[in-house]
This record gives C-alpha cells, sequence and structure tokens, in this order.
C-alpha cells in the first residue's frame, strides 16, 4: 500500500514537474522570441500597401493589406482561424444601421392632417362645388406644417449659436487662467528642473526612451521619394529643408527632385522585430528609480 501511494506521488511530482517546465518554457518563448514584422507601401496616385507580422516561425501571423480598402488576414498554424475583414464593407453596415437608428419618423399628427385630406378627396368626388373648402383645409394643413418647420429650425440654430457662444466664452476664461497661473508654473516648472534627483531621472529617462525607439523601429528598410513643383525656387526650398533631416536617413531613403513639374511618388520597404523581454526590461529599469515612481504616481493623480 505504502509503495503505491509514493508511485502516486512520484507520478504527480513528474507531472507537476512537466507542467511548471511547459509554463516556464511558454513564459521564455513569449519574452524573448521576437515578434516580427515587414510590410512595404507605394504612392503613385493611389496608396498601396501591406504588412505581415509573425511570431514562432509562423506559427501565429497576422496579414493587413490596403489597395482601396483594408484586408486582414489571421493564420495559426498556417490555417486561417479570422476570415480577411473588409473594413470597408463592415463601415457600410455601421452606416446603414446608423442610418436606420437615426432615421425621422413623420409626425403623427401631419399624417393625420394628409390621411383627411386624402380621404375628403374621395369623399366630394363628383361634387366640384365643395372642393373650396377642403383645398382650404389643406393649405392651412401645409401652412401648419411650413410654419412648424421654420419654428424648429430656428430653434436648432438658436441652440447651436447658443452653444458655439458657450464654447467661446469657456475658452477666453480657460486662457485667462492660463496666463494668471503662468507665473506659478514658472516657479514650479524652475523648482522641478533645478533638482537634482529629478534631473538624474530624466536623463535615466532620455536613454532608456532612445533604446526603447531604436529597438521597435525597423532594422532594415529601403525607399524612394521623388517630388518636384512647378516653381523650380519652391522645389529647391522643399530639398533645402529635407536635408537637414537626410544625413540621418541617407542609408535607407533616396530623394529624387523635379525641378520642371510638380510630381509626388513614393515606395519602400521595411522589417523589424520587437521583443517582449526588452520592453519588459526597460519599463523595471525605470520603475526601480525611486523618483521616478514618485513622479509617476504624481502624474496619474
Amino acid at each position: 500500500m505504502l509503495h503505491v501511494i509514493l508511485f502516486i506521488l512520484k507520478l504527480l511530482g513528474i507531472l507537476i514537474l512537466i507542467l511548471l517546465g511547459l509554463i516556464i518554457l511558454a513564459v521564455l518563448l513569449v519574452l524573448f522570441v521576437p515578434v516580427r514584422y515587414r510590410g512595404q507601401g507605394s504612392y503613385f496616385e493611389k496608396v498601396k500597401g501591406n504588412m505581415k507580422i509573425s511570431w514562432l516561425l509562423h506559427i501565429l501571423s497576422v496579414s493587413v493589406r490596403y489597395e482601396e480598402e483594408v484586408v486582414i488576414a489571421v493564420r495559426l498554424f498556417g490555417f486561417r482561424i479570422m476570415r480577411p475583414k473588409k473594413m470597408d464593407d463592415e463601415l457600410k453596415e455601421a452606416k446603414e444601421i446608423m442610418v436606420q437608428a437615426m432615421e425621422i419618423k413623420e409626425p403623427e399628427t401631419i399624417k393625420e392632417a394628409r390621411q383627411l385630406g386624402q380621404d375628403v378627396k374621395k369623399t366630394v368626388q363628383g361634387e366640384p362645388l365643395s372642393r373650396e373648402p377642403v383645398q382650404k383645409e389643406i393649405r392651412q394643413t401645409e401652412q401648419t406644417e411650413h410654419i412648424s418647420w421654420l419654428q424648429n429650425f430656428y430653434n436648432k440654430i438658436k441652440k447651436k449659436l447658443i452653444h458655439i457662444l458657450e464654447k467661446i466664452k469657456y475658452l477666453y476664461r480657460k486662457f485667462c487662467d492660463t496666463l494668471n497661473n503662468m507665473k506659478e508654473k514658472k516657479d514650479e516648472i524652475q523648482a522641478f528642473l533645478s533638482n537634482s534627483e529629478n534631473q538624474k531621472t530624466a536623463k535615466l529617462l532620455y536613454r532608456q526612451m532612445k533604446r526603447l525607439i531604436r529597438h521597435i523601429f525597423p532594422v532594415k528598410g529601403h525607399g524612394n521619394v521623388t517630388f518636384g513643383f512647378d516653381d523650380p525656387a519652391l522645389t529647391g526650398q522643399a530639398l533645402m529643408a529635407a536635408s537637414v533631416l537626410y544625413p540621418f536617413f541617407h542609408k535607407y531613403w533616396n530623394l529624387y527632385p523635379v525641378f520642371d513639374e510638380s510630381v509626388f511618388n513614393a515606395e519602400g520597404t521595411f522589417r523589424g522585430r520587437i521583443r517582449l523581454g526588452t520592453v519588459l526590461i526597460i519599463v523595471i529599469r525605470m520603475l526601480l528609480d525611486k523618483n521616478f515612481r514618485v513622479l509617476l504616481k504624481r502624474w496619474l493623480r
């Protein structure tokens, strides 16, 4: 009997160890296996593009394609688990639902007046002398309907104008309050910036944000941009403005200015990866800073 109990306990221990091993393996996969993305796009009078996101040897993948409409497809182990969604169709369905929900029904009083006119017309057929009172009643009904519509329109315009005036008044008061509080804010900002602990936290935040941006941005990419204006001087000014940033991305993008016509074409590809573990390490590094936690709590309040 004791041997049976020990065997069962041993078996349970092995199962628990296997389960823990699978959990640890899953956590490690999520943290250290990168999510890879790649895509391409172009603009030649129309915008076209596609992007694919995959994880763990394409076990899970999401593809997005845009060409006049957005199409999304999700695959697991190569099998499609979601049929491609056309965003335009969903927008059309939502629009139809909104139109049906917001459909303005004709007032019952107007319906009754019109029905009365129709009934009277039917009853007086063949009696031309009795048509004048009926036509007079119909004209009065139409005048009442027109006056009611004008009153509703006037009320809507009045409410809209009152709302705009109140908004302007609120913005003016807010602007005045901002001006009045600028001196107090100035002293607080100067005190915040002069604090040595805040300066250390700001430097740490700058380094970590730089590391995060460098990690999530594409590691490979290439593109071509052709642009120009009818005025050569304007093209030269645009090229001068682009030359300020061009040293930072000259390895990935080529610029082709055109000085004799108005044109803009672009095409490019990109590829990158994101590791959740790296992002988590950056977040933990910031949370370990005591001063950052204090500032974060103060900001969340």
